[in-house]
């Protein structure tokens, strides 16, 4: 009778203009195979599709879909949940989803039918999001669930008995700071109240190294999106000049993105000129780029979900002052460093052990720190040179050790800020050592440089996808003045 009736509010609905994407199709089967291997065919997962989030009164942010769910069926319409359950004879994917709803449509567009899920995702059991709850409830009860198969659901139900029944969620996922899945957490408190004889899992752990490496179709995806971010930074390079102010830079950046893809940034836009290039994550773009000043965009269009990161820092008046040429070449010199140790089989710490190696070189050179053996040069360089990338600008990690297929930024930087001799003293620093760095620290005040490229671990070395944005002073000067 759900399933009468689910259809039927999609029949009674005008039709309306789909496409399904092939490739997307293909892979997204693939990878929930790979994900039921990896949970041992055994078991039960349980994915739920991110939440609506409000903006303000009735107003509310556009929907980002979770990016696992969208790793998994490529759907990015809320209140969706996937389950897939490999022991089962035949209907080892279930996913539930929304009825159409003509009056909601009305007001924010299509709502996928169940016809357009399974061309997108390749998931052929699909039933209403308001069964959920009752096939939860069925199954862990250890009663089947709309099947004429009597042993459709036999092998799960047989560990369920032994109370051996693996229930895997995504309770601790991390593209950036840490966070907690609240709506996993007390999914999984209610199952263990109710349920004694399952066992919950996380499965955050498969997941990340399901999405570590990077098919076919994903390093298209991210390929492209780096192209559309070198074209904007190409352009953005063209019309910096004195007096230009950070929000039409990041104007013309995001109009790029928007021009070649529905989907726009896949992070607000860093836009930081001036002293504003030392705060590593300034995005209000409300200052007016001055003479003699730099400027830093970080900054990444995003394509089907898959992001972009790159970072140029170019002069406002379209060539280096010689402070900034020795600041600006100095992170290059440690971007290169670390570049070339890229291959598989190395680890994101040598990466950064490289990069900072020249850096503390050349801060001591410039009598910007006393001890190269000490952690000064974290002052100036506070962060770390790489993460990976792909659905998440902070993409998912495990394990220390590069393989091909792998998709990672290489960024260092230096930025001299007047809170410098401070955090010198917090790294160790003492009243001999600032004597001696301040009239560096001095010179250089307010300079900023992050230079950030997107590389591919291939099977033998890497290639740098972001190869088409200037980065050497020459070429950067070259865009610039040419434009003049």
């Amino acid at each position: 009778m759900h399933k009468i009736v689910f259809l039927l509010s999609y029949l009674l609905l005008a039709p309306h203009v789909f496409s399904a994407d092939t490739e997307l199709n293909a892979d997204v089967v693939q990878r929930r195979q790979k994900m039921m291997e990896s949970m041992g065919r055994r078991g039960m997962l349980i994915l739920f599709s991110a939440d609506i989030v409000r903006y303000s009164g009735d107003v509310y942010y556009e929907f980002r879909q979770d990016s696992n769910l969208y790793y998994l069926t490529g759907l990015d319409q809320p209140n969706i949940t996937l389950v897939l359950m490999p022991q089962n004879e035949s209907m080892r994917e279930i996913l539930f989803l929304p009825a159409r709803n003509f009056e909601r449509e009305l007001w924010t567009g299509d709502m996928l039918s169940p016809e357009e899920a399974s061309a997108i995702s390749g998931i052929d059991t699909i039933w209403a999001a308001t069964e959920f709850d009752l096939f939860i409830n069925s199954i862990l009860s250890g009663n089947p669930y709309r099947s004429t198969n009597p042993s459709e659901y036999e092998k799960f139900l047989v560990d369920l008995q032994g109370s051996i029944a693996d229930i895997f969620l995504l309770l601790n996922t991390r593209p950036g700071l840490e966070k907690t899945r609240m709506k996993e957490l007390k999914f999984s408190d209610h199952l263990r109240d109710q349920f004694s004889e399952i066992q919950i899992k996380d499965v955050s752990v498969i997941l990340h190294q399901l999405r570590m490496i990077k098919s076919s179709y994903e390093i298209r995806q991210l390929t492209e999106a780096i192209d559309i971010t070198t074209t904007a930074l190409r352009e953005a390079m063209k019309n910096i000049h004195p007096q230009i102010w950070e929000y039409e830079v990041e104007a013309i950046i995001e109009y790029v993105f928007k021009s070649n893809n529905p989907l726009d940034w896949a992070f607000p836009s860093i836009v930081a000129s001036g002293p504003n290039a030392t705060k590593l994550h300034y995005q209000k773009s409300l200052r007016q780029a001055g003479k003699d000043e730099l400027m830093l965009m970080d900054v990444g269009a995003a394509v089907n979900y898959y992001t972009a990161d790159i970072t140029r820092t170019v002069p406002v008046e379209g060539k280096f002052t010689p402070k900034q040429t020795t600041i600006y070449q100095l992170v290059l010199d440690a971007q290169k460093a670390a570049i070339e140790v890229v291959k598989p089989g190395a680890s994101l710490r040598t990466i950064n052990q490289a990069s900072i190696k020249v850096l503390k070189d050349g801060l001591h050179r410039l009598g910007l720190i006393t001890n190269k053996d000490s952690d000064q040069y974290r002052a100036f360089f506070p962060h770390g040179t790489s993460h990976f990338l792909g659905l998440d600008v902070h993409d998912v990690s495990h394990g220390e050790r590069l393989k091909p297929n792998m998709i990672l930024t290489i960024e260092p930087g230096i930025y001299v800020r007047k809170d410098s001799a401070e955090r010198l003293v917090r790294h160790g620093a003492g009243k001999k050592d600032l004597e001696k760095v301040g009239p560096a620290i001095e010179k250089f005040m307010g300079i900023g440089v992050r230079i950030e490229d997107d590389v591919l671990v291939t099977d033998d070395s890497y290639k740098l996808l972001s190869d088409n944005a200037p980065r050497d002073i020459a070429d950067i000067e070259s865009i610039m003045m040419g434009s003049r």
